[in-house]
């Protein structure tokens, strides 16, 4: 089979590999289209590491399933699905505790075990979900969606909540209409003369303004002049927790969405002083993301920008780091 394979960073490319063979409890998944993640970049960029090398990249994707281990039931064959990339142990504290994306012993596709920019991928059955009513691109969306949706769940909004997003790419986009869903007022954030500044408009934003005019904007337009509620930092820069930290008002939240793998400066003092509540997460609840995708709730097709066909995902991998550029899809 074909897949986009990194073997170091800013060294991957299109190669002929084995086509897996499922283990008992697994599935495999011919893929229909994928999606190339801000994690996916990092790993390029060599910011941040993946759990071995080379690896074949691709944790967004979406396909249907040809073929299932010893123990599997059959009649999934044909199904059109999504998949969980978290392989936990089951066993831990934290699995039976309902947290396996925390289990100290878990393998995440395309991180650490071989992803789905690919022809084929496997995944363990209980990681799947059904995504029929839905086009493949859609599905590509289930996972960074549920991600968000992860965010506030840890980190719930009030209604009355003013938010910034920090990021206008895929999971800023998201997280700005989740969060208008919820009811709030959101302001997103960009870096000047941002391409997708009119796309966030487009989306719902109440507001748009780009980070050099954004303390002013605090001053003048946020209670007190104390800055937002609620801010999401998915700028994808380690820049974006000191933006948020300067933004957020006594006692708000931030809610930390980069992956970039970069160290960060931090005012600590300033976190402690103003009692500002500092929340990490990760992947999230692919039911509910589903189920916003099926209704109409929120949208996706806009927040991808090109696609590739699989023999060019080298080139789709370069090109996803154009200032233009939101979401880059490949077809497999």
């Amino acid at each position: 089979m074909k897949a986009l394979v990194l073997h170091s960073p800013g060294n991957a490319r299109v190669e002929e590999m084995p086509t897996p063979s499922p283990p008992p409890g697994w599935v495999r998944i011919r893929v229909r289209e994928a999606g190339i993640c801000g994690t996916d970049k990092a790993f390029y960029r060599g910011s941040y590491a993946p759990g071995k090398l080379p690896i074949i990249l691709g944790h967004e994707f979406a396909g249907v399933v040809d073929a299932v281990g010893e123990g599997v039931d059959e009649s999934i064959i044909g199904e059109e699905v999504t998949a969980e990339i978290n392989v936990s142990c089951g066993e831990c504290w934290f699995c039976r505790n309902g947290l396996k994306t925390q289990c100290p012993r878990r393998r995440a596709v395309g991180i650490d075990l071989d992803g789905g920019i690919a022809e084929y991928v496997i995944v363990p059955a209980e990681n799947i979900h059904s995504v029929r009513g839905l086009t493949p691109l859609q599905a590509c969306m289930v996972e960074p969606l549920a991600a968000v949706l992860e965010s506030v769940q840890l980190a719930p909004p009030k209604p009355w909540f003013k938010a910034a997003v920090i990021g206008s790419g895929t999971v800023g986009l998201l997280s700005l209409q989740v969060l208008k869903l919820a009811g709030l007022e959101v302001v997103t954030i960009t870096r000047p003369g941002s391409p997708k500044a009119r796309l966030a408009e487009r989306l719902g934003a109440d507001e748009v303004i780009d980070c050099e005019h954004v303390a002013e904007y605090v001053k003048r337009h946020t209670r007190e002049g104390m800055g937002f509620d609620y801010v999401v930092e998915a700028s994808g820069n380690p820049s974006g927790l000191e933006l948020a930290l300067s933004i957020v008002r006594p006692r708000g939240i931030i809610v930390g969405k980069s992956t970039h793998g970069r160290s960060v400066n931090m005012d600590y003092t300033s976190l402690v002083v103003k009692e500002v509540s500092l929340i990490g997460t990760r992947c999230g609840p692919f039911k509910p993301a589903i189920r916003l995708l099926k209704r109409g709730l929120v949208r996706v097709e806009e927040l991808v920008t090109s696609t590739y066909d699989l023999g060019s995902a080298e080139e789709a991998l370069k090109s996803s780091f154009r200032r233009e550029e939101v979401k880059v899809h490949v077809k497999c």
